[in-house]
């Protein structure tokens, strides 16, 4: 997780990258560049830890954490072919040249769809797994690897994982088409192409220099609300913000684009057995984040969302990783806690930090206390995607009756 020390590096690589590079490069230029980079600094020894490895037996996802592990491991990592000697999970946003793109990910959708890339290590038996670059990330992903062996008859051993630093974390998103979005008051982060009385599937944004718009990590769309004046932008990103990787977005919308409130759309685990995944949204003004400690904000939707009837009001928990909510782990918090997920502490920490409001609004997608018929392996199903489109639906009313606040503004 991010302490304090690591988010203080953060700003200071902020500063420091800001006054030695050019405004931006496209996704493909910047991912050269890192590669180039990391290949040179591959030669300093770095520590390297082994992951966490979850059981079905002591999970709360029980049997269906296979089922949503084989969703997300790169092939190549479990190639029936292949007993990798060594398996590297390491931080770099590489998808051009030898890294090789995951034939699993999701092509029918504008965002979230781009997922680690493969590179084999010339002719040795060493495979590296390249995620964009956040410690929450390259720790959940080495964990969704080792997991997936261990179950298929693998080596989970071969496993390991290096931490990226402060300046490896932050260079790809300051380098990349952030900037051009421009100032704005509120941004709307997540699940924004769901939000289709906000949105237009056909006219996203990558700024005035995009030669080519799947190159670039964001795309945005900016609204102006009549009532209150205000420019709000709706903004998807290419890859997975997972964990800390979603706080330094937050912190770089306050330094590039002046933004003064972010809201977060999108999906949490419930600890309480009584919330039926995608029939309840989530909402609170605290998160415990590991590391750090509780973090408190006011949660500016709450005067706008009393009348609904979907809305359920928790407390927060913000983990590294699904595969570290095992049945234990659900046991110790469940008295205290309602709500979890990777992003939201450290969201509002770099939202309190950097003077921002914020507030979150998630759909309950899984339920950890109780077993119910759809969770994190199935929710691509017809059932789930309708009544998610229920919430979405929910969400907006409520967004549109902020949004069109003056008071909230002034």
């Amino acid at each position: 997780m991010v302490s304090g020390i690591y988010a203080y590096a953060l700003q200071s690589a902020v500063l420091s990258l800001s006054g030695k590079v050019p405004s931006r490069i496209s996704s493909r230029g910047l991912c050269r560049a890192l590669s180039s980079s990391s290949s040179s600094s591959s030669t300093l020894t770095r520590e390297k830890y082994k992951p966490t490895i979850a059981d079905p037996k002591t999970h709360t996802m029980g049997q269906s954490l296979e089922r949503y592990l084989q969703m997300k491991v790169h092939p190549e990592a479990v190639h029936t072919e292949n007993a990798w000697e060594e398996i590297l999970v390491h931080g770099l946003h590489s998808r051009w040249g030898s890294s090789k793109i995951s034939p699993l990910e999701k092509k029918d959708k504008p965002f979230n769809w781009q997922r680690p890339t493969a590179r084999m290590d010339g002719d040795s038996m060493k495979l590296a797994l390249q995620c964009f670059p956040g410690v929450d990330y390259v720790k959940h992903y080495a964990s969704i690897v080792a997991t997936y062996l261990s179950l298929r008859g693998g080596d989970p051993g071969s496993v390991s994982y290096t931490i990226p630093t402060a300046e490896e974390c932050i260079s790809p998103l300051l380098l990349s088409n952030l900037r051009e979005m421009g100032p704005v008051d509120v941004v709307v982060m997540g699940y924004v192409h769901a939000l289709d009385q906000f949105i237009r599937p056909d006219v996203w944004q990558y700024g005035m220099h995009s030669n080519d718009p799947k190159d670039e990590l964001f795309g945005w769309q900016i609204v102006k609300i009549p009532a209150s004046c205000r420019k709000v932008a709706f903004l998807g990103c290419r890859v997975s913000f997972w964990g800390d990787i979603s706080g330094h977005i937050v912190r770089l919308l306050k330094t590039l684009n002046k933004a003064q409130e972010v809201i977060y759309v999108g999906k949490l685990g419930s600890l309480d057995p009584a919330h039926i995944p995608n029939m309840f949204i989530a909402t609170g003004s605290s998160s415990q984040l590991v590391g750090v400690g509780a973090i408190r904000w006011q949660n500016v939707l709450q005067p706008f969302m009393e009348d609904s009837r979907r809305v359920v009001y928790g407390e927060h928990h913000t983990i590294p990783s699904v595969l570290d909510e095992s049945k234990e782990w659900l046991k110790a918090k469940r008295a205290k806690y309602n709500f979890v997920d990777p992003e939201i502490g450290h969201m509002a920490s770099a939202a309190v930090e950097s003077g921002m409001k914020f507030g979150y609004l998630h759909v309950i997608s899984d339920n950890l206390a109780r077993k119910y018929e759809f969770d994190l392996s199935n929710e691509r199903k017809k059932g789930v995607l309708d009544a998610r489109t229920e919430m979405f639906r929910e969400i907006q009313r409520i967004l549109l009756k902020y949004f069109e606040s003056r008071e909230e503004w002034e």
